[in-house]
C-alpha cells in the first residue's frame, strides 16, 4: 500500500469524512485577494496568524512538499434549538481548534503522530496558517458556495478543515475549485442582515461573527472592541458566531433535515444557558457553560458580557432592563457602556431612569459616551 493511501485511510478511520491532499506550491490567488483588500484584512495579514506570508508556505516552511486537507463534518451530531441563533453550530460542536484533552483536539494530534510516526515532518495551524479552504479545494476535497464557505456533498459547508502540511511529495488530488451553487442564487447574500456578503467575497468588518469575537482590545492591529451601533442592532442574539447565510443555503438544506439526535453534554449545556448569567458572568459560569462550547476566539469576559448585553438589548423584551440596569455596576466600562446601549434599545421609563442615574455617577469617558447616545435614542 502506498504511503498516501495509508494516509488517506488512516484520516478517516479517525472519523474525518473526507482527505485530499495538494502541492505546497503558492496560493497565488489567496495572495493576490488579501493584498487587494489589506485594509479589511489588515488583522489576519499583520497580526500572529500572518496569512499572507502562509500564502507561500515554503516561506514559514522551507521543506514543505505536500499539504494533506483532513475534513470534518461537525453536524453529525444535532444541535439544541435553546443554543440555534446564539451559538454557531461550529462552536457548539466543539471541533474547531480543540484542545489535545478534548476529543476532536485529540483526533488532530493523533493524526499528527501517524504522519510524523512515518518520518514525515509536519507543520499546521497556529504555526502555518495556510489558507485551508482553497488548500482542500485544490486537494479536491471540497468546492466552494457563494457565501465563502467550503462545501462537501455529503455535510454541506458545515465542515471543519484542517491542513497538515508535510516534507514529503505524496500522490496528489484533482483540484475541484468551483462553487456549484444554484444559478443565479442569492439566498446567503440576502440572508446577511449587515451586508457583508457579495458572491464570493466577505467584507469582515461587517460580518456578525467578526464582531462578536475579533473586536477585541489588542488582539491584533487594526481592531478594538467597537462594535458599530449599525452592527450590534442587526446581530440579534447572536454571542458567538453567526449561521444565518449557511442556513438558507439550498445545498445545507439536506443536511439540516437529517436531525441528528442531540448529545448529552450539549442538551445539558442549553438547559443551563441564559443570556442574563452571561450578562453578569462569573467565573463558574463561563467554566462550566461558555468555555466548553466558545474557547475559540474570545480572551475576556467582558466580550461575552459586551455580546450578552446586545442580544438582550436587541430582545425587544423589557423584562430585561432590571438586568441591565444592574450590570450598570460592572466594573468594566465596557460592559456598562454596551448595557447603556441594550437599554436605549429597549427604551421605556424605567430604562431611562437607570440611564440618567448611571449618567451621573459614570467616570469612564466611552462609557459615558454610550450612555448620552443611549439617552437620545
Amino acid at each position: 500500500m502506498s504511503l498516501t493511501r495509508e494516509i488517506k485511510d488512516y484520516a478517516l478511520d479517525l472519523g474525518y469524512n473526507a482527505v485530499g491532499i495538494t502541492t505546497a506550491e503558492p496560493f497565488t490567488l489567496v495572495a493576490e485577494e488579501l493584498t487587494k483588500r489589506r485594509d479589511a484584512y489588515r488583522w489576519v495579514i499583520d497580526g500572529r496568524l500572518k496569512m499572507l506570508e502562509s500564502t507561500t508556505p515554503k516561506n514559514v516552511m522551507p521543506a514543505a512538499r505536500s499539504i494533506i486537507c483532513a475534513v470534518y463534518d461537525y453536524a453529525r451530531e444535532g444541535f439544541p434549538p435553546e443554543l440555534v441563533g446564539r451559538l454557531g453550530r461550529l462552536y457548539q460542536s466543539r471541533s474547531y481548534t480543540a484542545p489535545r484533552n478534548r476529543i476532536h483536539g485529540a483526533r488532530r494530534q493523533l493524526f499528527r503522530e501517524f504522519l510524523e510516526g512515518k518520518g514525515l515532518t509536519v507543520m499546521l495551524g497556529p504555526d502555518l496558517n495556510v489558507p485551508e479552504r482553497m488548500a482542500a479545494a485544490r486537494a479536491g476535497a471540497v468546492t466552494f458556495g457563494r457565501n465563502n464557505f467550503a462545501y462537501t456533498k455529503s455535510a454541506g459547508s458545515f465542515v471543519v478543515i484542517t491542513a497538515f502540511t508535510v516534507d514529503a511529495e505524496l500522490e496528489y488530488d484533482e483540484p475541484t475549485i468551483e462553487a456549484p451553487c444554484p444559478e443565479n442564487c442569492r439566498l446567503c447574500i440576502d440572508a446577511c442582515p449587515t451586508g457583508a456578503l457579495e458572491p464570493l467575497k466577505l467584507n469582515p468588518r461587517k460580518c456578525i461573527a467578526f464582531n462578536c469575537f475579533m473586536t477585541q482590545d489588542d488582539y491584533a492591529p487594526s481592531l478594538s472592541s467597537h462594535i458599530p451601533p449599525e452592527i450590534r442592532e442587526k446581530m440579534g442574539s447572536w454571542i458567538h458566531g453567526c449561521d444565518l447565510c449557511q442556513e438558507v443555503c439550498p445545498r445545507n438544506q439536506r443536511k439540516l433535515k437529517t436531525n441528528p439526535p442531540v448529545s448529552e453534554f450539549l442538551t445539558l449545556i442549553a438547559a443551563r444557558f441564559d443570556l442574563r448569567k452571561v450578562l453578569h458572568l462569573t467565573d463558574e459560569y463561563y467554566e462550566s457553560v461558555l468555555r466548553p462550547v466558545a474557547y475559540n476566539y474570545i480572551r475576556g469576559k467582558k466580550y461575552f458580557q459586551r455580546n450578552a448585553a446586545i442580544a438582550l438589548g436587541n430582545s425587544g423584551d423589557r423584562s430585561h432592563v432590571p438586568f441591565l440596569t444592574e450590570a450598570m455596576s460592572e466594573p468594566e466600562p465596557l460592559v456598562r457602556g454596551y448595557a447603556a446601549w441594550a437599554l436605549g434599545r429597549l427604551g421605556g421609563e424605567e430604562a431611562r431612569a437607570a440611564l440618567e442615574k448611571a449618567l451621573l455617577a459614570e467616570s469612564d469617558d466611552g462609557a459615558r459616551t454610550e450612555i448620552e447616545s443611549a439617552l437620545t435614542a
